[in-house]
């Protein structure tokens, strides 16, 4: 009797088996974000991975624009240093110079607090 029962569950366990062959035999990717792919439903999750630089680099730039005396404004990452360099019109004084460093370092700082901002000013 026990016999007989073991080998009906075996048997429908093959059946149901078969079944399954219809199904898509190919495998599921996540984009490579160390979150399984849970940036690409929240394109917004803070992460390291480096695809927010490009974002906050633009982002960065425009906040920077109705600064007056910026010519041009390069960023550069290095983990959670966000350095940022300014190259100001020629001929500024020192006075200057250092309120725009100044204003650039609040303005950044206050906007991106996930990143130590250094700023440096060149003519």
């Amino acid at each position: 009797m026990w016999k007989l029962l073991w080998i009906g569950l075996f048997g429908a366990a093959i059946m149901l088996g078969g079944c399954a062959k219809g199904a898509s035999d190919k495998a599921q990717t996540y984009h490579n974000d160390g979150y399984l792919g849970y940036s690409n439903s929240n394109p917004n999750l803070l992460n390291r991975s480096g695809t927010l630089y490009q974002k906050d680099i633009q982002f960065m730039g425009e906040l920077l624009e109705p600064v007056k005396g910026i010519r041009k404004t390069e960023v550069g990452f290095n983990g959670d240093d966000a350095n940022v360099t300014l190259r100001v019109e020629r001929g500024l004084s020192d006075a200057e110079r250092n309120r725009i460093r100044a204003e650039a370092q609040n303005i950044l700082q206050s906007n991106f607090p996930r990143y130590d901002v250094h700023v440096k000013v060149r003519s």
